[in-house]
């Protein structure tokens, strides 16, 4: 994802054909637009319109029915949204539920929305907003007519209660505010994707110490972060390339390197701040320029790698959700030799890996990703060209929206925060001892 050394001067000019070219690639595509919901903090918003047919154990004509949520009938083909903010964390489909996908919020909660009319718009690792749409109301699975089938789940059990904010047969609309609170809900949105090494929702940063070591720094989730800690043993100068990402969809971060022997490993993590031993998932990577990953870059819910070779293409390598890759390989453009830095992430809460590249002439520019591709470049920052270190992608001060973190020669490292368009806000300083890392990410 990063390089220690500067890439030669002299050829940004192939900045804008790139950012034609890659224009041209990139398929057209269409997001839902956030709802305004009204709702105080702590309550949801009925997901869908329509009729109230089943409920938790009810089947709403005086009978019991063993049923695990609620049915919100008619309307097919109208819009699904997100009962409350969140982090997408499944996205699939079976023959029970038919297309469904699952959101995971603060406070433990977790809300299933089933029998979708097809694949739900978002991967997992997607931060999503109360009233935000996330699908169609359809007719899949075990669904004898179209509806919405709603779970709320707390703390790994079906959480009945939300029988209390529902009457049957009666009809509600969609993004008005359901009259339940949810205890400890309150704010915020669930995990946070890629780089959350501990498991509190909070996204860490991984460095490389001077002696090798590679070293955890923890987050808080407001943009500050602990001492560095040993998170395994001495690499001394046998790796470079270290990414985060969630390589195996376990919404547990992992760490990706390329070995000196041009070996890619992948480490597992646990979820405590440790990592299983790594395994080998390719080969030729160390020579690289760059190594991104930590985003979906095709639109099919698993994370995937990107690599720059030294002639300056970049290749996409498709993960297939398990640790490994499907074997498929896309070229997308060449011309990326020109630049220092490139992170990926999800920099305008789409959906969809974007990167962030930050050129040998020190202007950032913004690529919004378009599944299998990018859209023309947009430039959205200059005078980048002082650091030693860029790394980012994920949402380091806990307002939903990927950061990124530049460290200065001095040793100082900023936090951008985010602004959710693709660009960025005033830095903030996090601190000043970083200068002795090898690598930031």
């Amino acid at each position: 994802m990063k390089r220690t050394s500067r890439l030669r001067l002299g050829r940004i000019g192939i900045v804008a054909v790139l950012a034609v070219m890659l224009g041209t690639l990139a398929p057209a595509f269409t997001t839902g637009d956030p709802a305004a919901a009204a709702a105080p903090d702590g309550y949801m918003v009925y997901p869908a319109s329509g009729n109230i047919q089943s409920k938790v154990g009810d089947g709403c004509l005086g009978n019991y029915r063993a049923h695990d949520g609620i049915d919100i009938s008619r309307n097919g083909g109208t819009p699904i949204l997100a009962a409350y903010d969140g982090v997408v964390r499944t996205r699939t489909s079976n023959g029970g539920y038919g297309n469904y996908t699952d959101i995971e919020h603060a406070g433990g909660y977790v809300t299933r929305y089933a029998h979708m009319a097809s694949t739900a718009w978002y991967p997992p690792g997607t931060r999503v907003l109360r009233g935000q749409q996330i699908g169609v109301v359809g007719n899949t699975g075990n669904s004898a007519a179209y509806h919405l089938h709603f779970e709320v789940w707390l703390n790994g059990r079906v959480y009945s209660q939300i029988n209390n904010g529902f009457t049957c047969l009666s009809n509600v609309t969609r993004g008005a505010t359901i009259p339940l609170f949810f205890p400890g809900l309150g704010t915020g949105s669930g995990t946070v994707a890629s780089a959350d090494y501990t498991g509190d929702g909070n996204a860490d940063v991984l460095v490389v110490a001077g002696n090798g070591d590679l070293r955890l720094r923890t987050g808080n989730g407001q943009g500050s972060f602990a001492a560095a800690t040993t998170a395994l043993g001495l690499w001394g100068g046998s790796r470079r390339h270290v990414t985060h990402a969630d390589f195996n969809g376990d919404t547990k971060a992992d760490l990706i390197a390329a070995r000196s022997d041009g070996t890619l490993e992948f480490y597992a993590g646990n979820g405590a701040g440790g990592f299983a031993a790594g395994t080998a998932i390719g080969n030729g990577w160390y020579g690289l320029l760059h190594i991104v990953s930590g985003a979906d870059f095709t639109g099919d819910g698993r994370q995937d790698v990107i690599g720059v070779a030294p002639n300056g293409a970049m290749s996409l390598y498709e993960g297939n959700g398990s640790g490994g890759f499907t074997g498929r390989v896309t070229t997308l453009g060449v011309g990326w030799e020109g630049f220092h830095f490139i992170v990926g992430g999800d920099f305008d809460n789409d959906g969809k890996g974007d990167l962030i590249a930050a050129s040998d002439t020190g202007t950032l520019y913004f690529y919004r990703g378009a599944n299998y591709g990018f859209q023309t470049a947009r430039v959205v920052g200059e005078g980048w060209i002082e650091f030693t270190a860029l790394t980012g992608g994920v949402d380091y001060n806990g307002d939903r929206r990927a950061d990124l973190l530049g460290r200065t020669p001095a040793g100082e490292v900023y936090l951008y925060s985010g602004l959710g368009d693709g660009t960025f806000g005033t830095k903030t300083l996090v601190g000043s001892d970083w200068g002795g890392h090898l690598t930031i990410e």
